[in-house]
């Protein structure tokens, strides 16, 4: 297998071995389909875990789909071998007419709510399959036929269980991004008739209330939620440019009056529902005179040219906020933390139990029990709350709540049974998750306004799917008050405040990234604030003090967290400084997905290497410990600090080795100098040829790069030998760069350091030769490369060096024991190895 996949030759070949397997079975359908379906996957397209991946004899309004493999948008229709795919069979006596295999699971497939309908169909009777796209326009008679021992030859049919993105999940993003470019010109249109938007804060909250309202009744009126399709074009069409602030003002005043208390209207604004929710309420905003080209993009290019009712919330709300959000538009990176990504976090968490225990209740044999049970599971749902104290534009929120619907969407299907008679009464309240259960903490306002703004969105499109369930009415508007998004420094505000800890059950979330070397000085506050308590944490990133708050919040409670971390807090000394503190207070890790590519989606962001980490107090803490990877599920008993199934062991910080008599290791010397004290060959070379005086000091230097890579600098190098510097005109113009430099530092140190600029300020240089390695090296490497240097060569503070000629040194060094203990202890630089003296000094 090459990354984890099945290479095409092993493929095949797997394929030929269950051709042969299944040729020689009976093909009973109710004896053999899981087996069949089981062994497919795992055995010839190379899926971990299909038990967990398929879900068998799905419930739908009283029915059962034989297999189901939601995430990949496939659903199958399993016969036995020698039934007719073409022939029309009665599946119960009652049953007026005959239904062919695909029609059986096209009546599935039509019962199923919109964002669970599958994009393939595949009938199979273990000799022949029959593979339908139904985003063709006659998937029922345009299919491919694959005979059982085609298979080998035809595997790439079959492409659709291997894919990464789901057709439904890359049709959502592409709108939800195309949504953002749309709404992200008209709000530069708009902006560009504000005085002075970028100073101005009022114009400022104006532009993004007025955006973030324009953007609700887009998708309102694409999703049916107003009087008309296209009611806000058609009101809009007619109004000439000069008179659309006011008409702008009049209709935000109705949308916020309740019908009822709204006096002399016109008709044509009398029409609009009332919707409140706070969206539209009474503020006054600075609404700017608009032009014919707004009145044009609003009306025509974002209104009547694009279907916003199909916009993923998920996706959007993070488009939406990164793209206007007027703290971060100016990188011109638009970005969003992929659908994947949060489910690698709620899953875990929270969902994968949830599904698991509603395919349990839908098994029950006893209808009366089913039902019984069903309706005490939705009560559950109802009642599950959840925070997230770092919620940006809410996609992990929203996408939290999406879920918890699809399933009581489920569950709703399951009671209502098969027949369009209703099995609940006409009283029955069909809906208990509501948005009130979704709790969300964010610093900037613009990103609360989307947040909310993307929940309501949410609501309305799982409104819709429980209507078409129910076949009654759902009302999503007047819109609920959601108050629940607040506005706080999430590491300064008491959680309390925001839900109380006795009504909370989980925390997720994404907090931000900061290293602990770029903190600014109110982030070094925050963490003064979440670790009071603490016996240490200055090194610890920043993100660190979202755990320390968590823990603070959780108390003795079972609440269950699940973090997106920057991977260094489980590196290094971090383990040591983070996880034995937090040990200590009780915390147990219950799942974990080890250092991996954070793609968040975004135009222009470099990738970050993350962790994600669940965490409860150990007392409340899951029977199965879990640590993912792309291509595996490994069970464990224990998840150490390190994120690994091993005891917790913290390596202690030394400044000498623990083994006594080694050779010290330390960093090489430090210029800080801005490049002024650093030459090219050229540069030396014409030095030398001009002053050939100064050979002792102009010497070779290297920093890890050059260590690496074999590049040859030079360094000004006075340590050793002084010189007239007044006699040399090039010397003392950079010594002039570099004392300017550091008296601007805001390192005292350094700034100390203005008087000698002729002098690295760090100076560690061996007088004999030395072991010599780079401080960071590629993650992908067996062996980091390790060297010996001649003692001339000044080494930068980028490389780690032992000054030492000991070949047995160097030999332990290169063990593949030594590599294995520095691939677990050793800090990271995103995915690449960092390594540290502290490394060496505590290698036995």
């Amino acid at each position: 297998m090459i990354g984890g996949q099945m290479t095409p030759q092993e493929q095949k070949q797997a394929a030929n071995e269950f051709v042969k397997r299944w040729q020689a079975a009976e093909g009973n359908e109710e004896r053999e389909s899981r087996s069949f379906w089981i062994e497919f996957l795992e055995d010839v397209i190379g899926t971990t875990n299909a038990t967990r991946r398929l879900e068998f004899e799905r419930k739908v309004n009283g029915r059962k789909i034989d297999v189901f493999y939601e995430d990949k948008e496939i659903l199958i229709e399993q016969k036995s071998r020698g039934v007719d795919l073409d022939k029309k069979e009665f599946r119960s006596k009652r049953a007026k007419e005959g239904e062919t295999p695909y029609e059986q699971a096209r009546w599935y497939y039509d019962q199923l709510p919109r964002q669970m309908k599958p994009r393939w169909i595949i009938v199979c009777n273990f000799d022949e399959f029959r593979i339908h796209d139904m985003d063709k326009e006659n998937p029922g008679s345009a299919y491919e036929s694959v005979r059982l021992e085609e298979l080998p030859k035809y595997l790439y049919l079959f492409e659709m269980f291997r894919s990464a993105e789901s057709p439904r999940v890359k049709k959502e993003q592409e709108l939800s991004v195309e949504a953002g470019r749309r709404v992200a010109r008209l709000y530069n249109m708009i902006a560009a008739q504000y005085d002075d938007i970028e100073h101005n804060r009022q114009e400022q909250e104006s532009l993004n209330i007025l955006i973030v309202r324009l953007v609700f009744l887009l998708y309102a009126e694409d999703a049916g939620l107003l009087q008309s399709h296209g009611a806000l074009s058609d009101y809009l069409r007619p109004i000439p440019v000069g008179q659309l602030r006011q008409a702008m003002r009049e209709l935000f005043d109705v949308l916020a009056t309740p019908e009822d208390e709204r006096r002399y209207i016109e008709p044509e604004l009398d029409a609009f529902p009332y919707i409140n929710g706070g969206l539209f309420d009474h503020r006054q905003i600075i609404i700017p005179p608009f032009s014919e080209e707004i009145k044009l993009e609003l009306v025509l290019s974002i209104s009547a040219d694009f279907d916003w009712s199909e916009v993923s919330p998920t996706i959007f709300g993070a488009v939406f906020e990164s793209t206007l959000n007027p703290e971060t538009r100016r990188s011109g990176g638009m970005h969003y933390t992929s659908v994947e990504n949060i489910h690698k976090v709620i899953d875990p968490l929270f969902l994968d139990d949830l599904k698991r225990e509603l395919s349990k209740i839908e098994g029950e044999r006893s209808e009366r029990t089913r039902a019984f049970k069903l309706r005490e599971f939705q009560e559950k749902l109802g009642k599950i709350t959840i925070l997230d104290p770092a919620c940006g534009s809410g996609n992990f929120l929203t996408e939290s709540y999406l879920q918890l619907r699809n399933l009581e969407n489920r569950v709703l299907a399951d009671l209502r049974g098969a027949d369009d008679t209703p099995s609940l009464g006409e009283d029955f309240v069909p809906i208990k998750v509501k948005l009130d259960q979704f709790f969300g903490i964010e610093i900037n306002d613009f990103a609360v306004s989307v947040a909310k703004t993307a929940l309501w969105i949410a609501e309305a499109q799982m409104n819709d799917e429980t209507q078409t369930i129910m076949r009654r009415e759902v009302r999503t508007l007047p819109l609920t008050s959601n108050t629940n998004i607040v506005e706080a420094n999430a590491l300064r505000i008491d959680w309390n405040d925001v839900v109380p800890a006795e009504e909370c059950d989980y925390i997720i979330g994404n907090p931000p990234f900061v290293g602990h070397q770029w903190r600014n000085k109110s982030q070094q506050d925050d963490m003064k604030t979440a670790f009071m308590g603490y016996q240490k944490y200055g090194k610890l990133d920043y993100v660190a003090a979202w755990y320390a708050k968590a823990v603070s919040f959780i108390g003795n409670l079972p609440i269950c967290a699940a973090f997106v971390s920057t991977n260094s807090i489980c590196q290094g000394e971090s383990v040591r400084i983070l996880w034995k503190q937090l040990f200590e207070r009780g915390i147990a890790i219950n799942f974990a997905w080890p250092s991996f590519i954070w793609n968040n989606e975004a135009s222009e962001t470099a990738h970050v290497s993350v962790v994600i980490i669940g965490f409860s107090l150990m007392s409340h803490q899951a029977s199965l410990k879990q640590i993912f990877f792309e291509n595996e599920t490994k069970i464990v008993n224990h998840i150490n600090g390190y994120l690994i199934d091993a005891p917790d062991v913290f390596i202690e910080a030394r400044g000498h080795s623990v083994n006594i008599g080694a050779p010290e290791m330390t960093k090489g010397s430090q210029p800080t100098d801005w490049g002024h004290l650093l030459l090219s060959p050229d540069e030396a070379n014409a030095l030398l040829k001009k002053y050939p005086e100064l050979e002792e000091n102009v010497r070779q230097f290297m920093s890890g790069r050059d260590f690496l890579n074999r590049d040859l600098r030079y360094c000004l190098w006075f340590a050793d030998k002084m010189i007239d510097f007044h006699s040399y005109p090039e010397i003392s113009e950079r010594l002039t760069f570099v004392k300017e430099c550091r008296l601007k530092s805001q390192t005292r140190s350094v700034r100390e350091a203005a008087s000698t600029p002729f002098l690295f300020t760090q100076i560690r240089q061996p007088d004999c030769d030395y072991v010599a390695m780079s401080r960071v090296s590629g993650e992908r490497r067996e062996y980091i490369p390790i060297g010996f240097v001649n003692k001339n060569v000044v080494a930068s503070d980028a490389l780690i060096i032992i000054p030492s000629e000991d070949l047995y040194i160097l030999g332990l060094l290169m063990s593949k024991f030594h590599m294995a203990w520095m691939r677990i202890v050793a800090g990271r630089l995103e995915s690449r190895y960092r390594y540290s003296p502290a490394v060496y000094n505590s290698f036995v």
